[in-house]
């Protein structure tokens, strides 16, 4: 019973919240134990979290829940040259993303697992205090951009997107091999105001989609040295009814191939290395509308157990960002734009029990429209991001 409470608490709180993109909408990594080493792990499960990464690595991990909450500060800027200069608008807001999931035996004896999840895992958004385009009341010709900065539209996004998993995960004996497979089921919420074709405003409500997809993950043992991969479905959202003037396609959420390598260079310590596929490119929505391109994703990182109870983490992550000078203005209020994250971080544990601490900065990126977007309205305008995030989390072994 407080396991179910404790879900649909994170549940609402997911579904409710704006977070921010750092691999496209995605974040890099869930919980704690896979940011400190930027993601990277997708051979080598450390705790329930790997179900939405690797569900084969579920045959590896202790039976137990774990929880965590990360702060997440991201600072948003753009610079429009649009309708009399808008100029600077900063957005440095800061929120809360929630996530817990739990591991367990299930049905083939010592051979099953089932996990079960919740994640806020995805989105992106802003909320400036001028538009990116001007006011609309003073449009001067059909098809033109309004003259003047305005304050009223054009200024807000918010995408937030929560994913629940039910995965089951087999382990063939002794032979070093698991696979695991599940659905996966989505919760979208959307909002915004931004101006249409037409530059007639959006309304600014929020609206809920509903989708679904699949995992897939298998994960082979050689000794110290372990390879593995997943492959994510593409998720089929509902359409954003309100919103049929500007995502006149459902905004569905992309595949993802994640492969990689683990190996134990001492008994206590361990070096990951992951590539990622995401496939923004083949998306209605996101790749042909907005014009993302797919994104080619390098992970590393190292684990290091440095007693019993003490463990320290690092990592790197880099992803060519999939908005490109050709469609900067098009994204100025969906700035996804963020490539390099850095992160560290450590547990500690005793009994039945573990805390953990993972740190991310994302370093500043920026780009400008070259005018090849938009009609060339919005050629000079910048939009920039970096990033600084903190989570915590505690993990019970049943």
């Amino acid at each position: 019973m407080k396991i179910r409470l404790a879900v649909t608490a994170a549940a609402l709180a997911a579904v409710t919240m704006q977070i921010h993109a750092t691999e496209g909408v995605n974040l890099i990594g869930i919980g704690p134990v896979q940011q400190g080493t930027a993601g990277a792990g997708v051979a080598s499960a450390k705790d329930s979290t790997w179900l939405i990464l690797n569900p084969a690595g579920l045959t590896d991990v202790d039976m137990g829940i774990d929880a965590s909450l990360q702060y997440f500060a991201p600072v948003r800027t753009m610079n429009s040259t649009v309708s009399g200069g808008a100029g600077v608008q900063e957005d440095d807001s800061a929120f809360f993303i929630p996530s817990i999931s739990s591991s367990f035996g299930c049905c083939q004896g010592e051979n099953g697992y089932l996990g079960l999840g919740l994640y806020g895992t995805s989105g992106m958004g802003v909320d400036y205090n001028q538009g990116r385009v001007g006011d609309v009341t003073t449009i001067p010709g059909p098809g033109q951009p309004p003259a003047d900065p305005q304050s009223d539209y054009d200024k807000m996004t918010e995408l937030s997107i929560a994913k629940m998993t039910a995965t089951y995960a087999y382990k063939f004996g002794d032979s070093g091999l698991s696979i695991g497979a599940g659905p996966i089921f989505v919760i979208s919420r959307f909002r915004t105001d931004m101006l249409d074709s037409t530059f007639s405003p959006s309304s600014g409500n929020w609206d809920t989609s509903y989708g679904a997809g699949a995992i897939f993950g298998i994960n082979q043992h050689f000794g110290r040295f372990t390879v593995g991969g997943s492959y994510m479905s593409e998720q089929f959202m509902s359409d954003f009814d309100d919103y049929s003037n500007i995502l006149p396609e459902s905004f569905n959420l992309p595949q993802q191939l994640t492969v990689g390598a683990a190996y134990n260079v001492l008994d206590n310590v361990e070096l990951v290395l992951d590539y990622r596929w995401v496939g923004w490119e083949e998306l209605d929505t996101l790749g042909d509308q907005f014009g993302w391109d797919n994104q080619n994703i390098i992970k590393a990182g190292a684990t290091w157990g440095v007693t019993d109870g003490l463990t320290l983490r690092g990592g790197i992550s880099y992803g060519k960002s999939p908005i490109d000078e050709n469609n900067a203005f098009s994204n100025a209020l969906f700035p996804a734009i963020m490539e390099t994250h850095l992160a560290c971080g450590a547990s500690y544990a005793w009994e039945k029990w573990a805390a953990h601490l993972a740190y991310i900065h994302a370093l500043e990126n920026d780009i400008t429209a070259n005018g090849n977007d938009f009609g060339g309205f919005g050629a000079g305008t910048t939009i920039s991001m970096y990033q600084n995030s903190l989570t915590a989390g505690v993990s019970y072994k049943f």
